[in-house]
């Protein structure tokens, strides 16, 4: 799965209706009222710490802010308000929001990369036959075999799983509006048997599978909040529960965390759920006034422009961060703040320009008149209310205060925990620690085996270190005995001895004043990508299931071109 939020959806607009939590009340299907600026300025941070990670790579944001979560669970709400208004014709509405600017998108995608030397079919079922998923995404659409390639698709499980869930809609919504807390139940125990393989589904759509399973119960939560469940729980209740769930699902995430050193959400089955369902929870319930957003014009535009384009920024925004690193790559830039300052402005730049020459598309798709930047939909908004559209002047009550800023206090600190953690910087602990394999287990490292580069019988060989052994480096003051170098742009093919099951490495950057960005593909799947990376990022280990293999890719692909990407000790681990 990909990481980190992703609003394939347009900006919020709810029913005025009912004393609910910011929702459009119990099926009430009403008319329109204003927009919910509480939800569209959630949207708008969530797309930015989307973009800010996959340009930057900061593992740690995707526990400070589970983006992902959130984005399923807006649009949960958003879907059951459609529901209730039109039926089963919002699920045709929905993908004809969607689809238009992804085929915007995939006609480029694919056009550049027929052009650029995609000369190999798929490996997949169909072949060539793969590129329907362009037209229709119910699978990840492939791209060419070229190591810059994958920018293009990476991030699109989050529209495929988006995609899904609007077509279960009806039947989702009609089983939990019957068995409400049963259904949510069950969508949180599916992802936690799909981590223990007490449910495998396999096949050609395991992956969708999987990622639908672990955010099925965000989305049921967005169907909560749109019915006025969860403001019809007390609050003390409602509070305790959200600190327990948050609790569990922090302590499975830093367990995960301590034993492999990653603690990347998106690579956390299960755990993933539960804390993106804490963090959820406590969004839809703790609104803060913001009568303060109405008077910043500018940052208030900027949150409705981003809702707006929300999917065209999304589906822009890493190809045009490859660009960014590439067109920045010559300028003599020192300082670790002045190279993220560049490098985020430059990505922001470019998808600006997307913006106007692409956005036009969801005006279309929406069947609004096309415009380079959309024109304000209600330039007079009034603030959102602490307690959602019942009004403005309904106060609860100072117990129920407290209990909401209890709530919201504990999911915070946890958050801020777990990206301290994330960061290594804990006084006094460690928890990059190595995992060390059981007995079972049976370790192959890379340079023992056959290797072949960008399809040729070439071997990657080490450059050591001055003063280092023979197929050794040295990163950041460690030795690593068993390195592989590898240029960059280049594609590393493995084959895996049998029952291999998890790749470990530690990546980093082989010089100064150049970036790479590294990923992992088993059988032809992304499992694995690091963002872009430079010698001023820590040196990151890497501990990916690929579900036993037939063959693994290591990519690595850079702006720049002609850098060097260091996978030091990288060895697979099998169960004979």
């Amino acid at each position: 799965m990909g990481t980190s939020a992703e609003p394939a959806v347009p900006a919020a607009v709810v029913p005025a209706a009912g004393p609910a939590d910011g929702s459009s009340g119990a099926r009430a299907g009403g008319s329109s009222g204003g927009r919910d600026r509480y939800l569209d300025l959630w949207r708008a941070a969530a797309l930015i710490r989307v973009v800010t990670y996959h340009v930057l790579g900061w593992i740690w944001l995707t526990v400070l802010f589970p983006a992902m979560g959130l984005m399923f669970a807006l649009a949960g709400s958003l879907m059951a308000g459609s529901l209730d208004r039109t039926g089963r014709g919002a699920v045709g509405r929905r993908l004809r929001r969607l689809l238009p600017p992804l085929w915007g998108f995939g006609a480029v995608a694919v056009t550049l990369l027929l052009v650029t030397g995609w000369r190999t079919a798929p490996t997949a079922a169909l072949g060539w036959g793969e590129l329907v998923w362009w037209v229709f995404p119910a699978r990840t659409p492939p791209v060419g075999d070229q190591s810059w390639a994958w920018a293009y698709n990476v991030v699109l499980w989050y529209i495929v799983t988006y995609l899904w869930l609007v077509l279960l809609s009806p039947a989702l919504l009609a089983a939990f509006r019957r068995w409400p807390w049963h259904s949510l139940a069950l969508a949180v125990a599916l992802p936690i048997a799909f981590r223990f393989n007490i449910v495998n589904v396999g096949g050609y759509f395991n992956e969708q599978a999987t990622n639908v399973s672990t955010y099925l119960a965000c989305w049921l939560l967005g169907f909560a909040h749109h019915d006025g469940l969860l403001r019809r729980i007390p609050a003390r209740r409602y509070a305790l529960a959200v600190g327990l769930l948050a609790l569990t699902g922090a302590g499975w995430v830093l367990a995960v965390g301590w034993s492999t050193g990653n603690y990347d959400l998106n690579r956390i089955a299960g755990g993933n759920t539960l804390w993106s369902m804490a963090f959820v929870a406590a969004v839809l319930r703790f609104r803060p006034r913001l009568d303060w957003l109405g008077r910043i014009r500018l940052l208030d535009r900027l949150v409705e422009l981003l809702n707006a384009r929300a999917v065209t920024v999304y589906l822009w925004h890493l190809p045009l961060g490859v660009l960014a690193g590439a067109l920045i790559a010559p300028l003599a830039v020192s300082g670790w703040v002045q190279t993220v300052t560049l490098r985020l402005a430059a990505v922001w730049l470019l998808v600006a320009v997307a913006v106007v020459l692409f956005g036009w598309i969801e005006d279309l798709a929406a069947r609004r008149r096309p415009a380079l930047v959309p024109a304000r939909v209600s330039p007079s908004r009034r603030g959102t209310a602490r307690t959602g559209p019942s009004g403005p002047t309904v106060s609860p009550e100072v117990a129920a205060r407290r209990w909401h800023r209890a709530m919201a206090s504990t999911v915070a600190v946890l958050a801020v925990s777990l990206g301290v953690m994330a960061l290594n910087l804990w006084p006094g602990v460690t928890t990059r620690s190595q995992a060390q394999p059981s007995p079972a287990e049976v370790t192959y490292y890379l340079s023992d085996l056959p290797m072949l580069l960008d399809g040729s019988s070439e071997r990657p060989s080490p450059t050591p270190a001055a003063g280092s052994s023979p197929g050794s480096v040295t990163v950041h003051g460690q030795v690593y005995p068993r390195a592989v170098l590898t240029a960059a742009p280049s594609r590393v093919r493995v084959q895996p001895p049998a029952g291999c099951e998890r790749l470990r490495a530690v990546i980093d950057v082989g010089a100064d004043d150049v970036e790479v960005a590294f990923a992992v593909r088993a059988d032809d799947v992304t499992v694995f990508e690091s963002g872009v990376r430079s010698r001023a990022d820590s040196a990151e280990q890497i501990d990916v299931a690929i579900a036993r293999a037939s063959f693994v890719d290591l990519v690595t692909s850079s702006p720049s071109g002609g850098a060097v990407g260091v996978w030091a000790d990288p060895q697979f681990v099998c169960v004979p």
